[in-house]
């Protein structure tokens, strides 16, 4: 790993914003602010409060990693805004993650953690865009091939896409999960969507699905950096390198504004 290597990852995607800074894997600081309307009124300030509390100077920073979406329009324009407003010019390698994909492993490295049986497990990433419409791609947990074991002698496990991204009502989503799925529990749920719809969610899946500690729900920064540092993601498609010009929102659906104009 490469010496002292500075590592900047943010999120605005949805109302709570992400900041967190590590020197390698090391955590160096991290913050979370949660906002009713827009972040572009404090994110700024929020950057310059990371640095200073961690005593870095911008022009330190190697590697930014910034959300694409999808969430918020406004939200996702400003990170991607904010950091090439900052690094406009400066030596700086920056990469790309859809916040699903990013919710999906986190999941996935939470699960990761325990002892349990997770192989082909289900999770369902889901962001909230109001009104009961949603975000979201499911992802399972397969068995690596070939005779993997990791440290404590356990066969190693890789998680896959297998619905790609959509946006749908939360409705269509549960007759899913109820209509192809069995009363196993080993169908994990993930996103700011259910914490906002816990309780019609609880209703409906109970028997269905499991969703983590509420403080595991909605995503964390530090989840990028984890994917960014995961040697077994090098060349996965999940954290795209990009530069200052190709770095564009991923919104998965048109704008209010553009659906008027028809």
């Amino acid at each position: 790993m490469e010496k002292n290597m500075l590592i900047f990852a943010i999120t605005t995607t949805t109302k709570l914003a992400g900041l967190s800074l590590y020197e390698n894997d090391k955590l160096l600081g991290e913050m979370h602010v949660e906002m009713a309307k827009t972040h572009s009124t404090t994110i700024l300030e929020q950057i310059d409060s990371l640095l200073k509390w961690t005593g870095k100077k911008l022009d330190e920073i190697e590697n930014v990693i910034v959300s694409i979406g999808p969430g918020s329009f406004t939200g996702v324009r400003i990170a991607i805004s904010v950091v090439k407003g900052l690094f406009f010019g400066r030596n700086v390698n920056f990469y790309e993650v859809n916040e699903l994909d990013a919710l999906g492993f986190q999941a996935y490295y939470n699960l990761e953690k325990n002892s349990e049986n997770n192989e082909n497990v289900k999770i369902y990433s889901l962001i909230d865009s109001r009104k009961e419409k949603v975000y979201y791609a499911v992802y399972e947990i397969l068995q690596k091939k070939g005779n993997f074991e990791n440290e404590n002698g356990k066969n190693k496990l890789k998680l896959e896409m297998v619905k790609s991204y959509e946006v749908s009502k939360l409705d269509k989503i549960i007759e899913e999960i109820i209509e192809n799925g069995k009363i196993n529990n080993k169908v994990y749920m993930i996103g700011d969507a259910i914490f906002n719809y816990k309780g019609k969610i609880l209703d409906k899946l109970g028997n269905y699905i499991k969703i983590f500690e509420d403080k595991n729900l909605k995503i964390n920064t530090m989840t990028f950096v984890q994917m960014f540092l995961d040697e077994n993601l090098k060349n996965a498609d999940v954290i795209r390198k990009t530069d200052i010009f190709n770095l564009k929102p991923d919104y998965l659906e048109k704008s209010q504004a553009e659906r008027d104009k028809k």
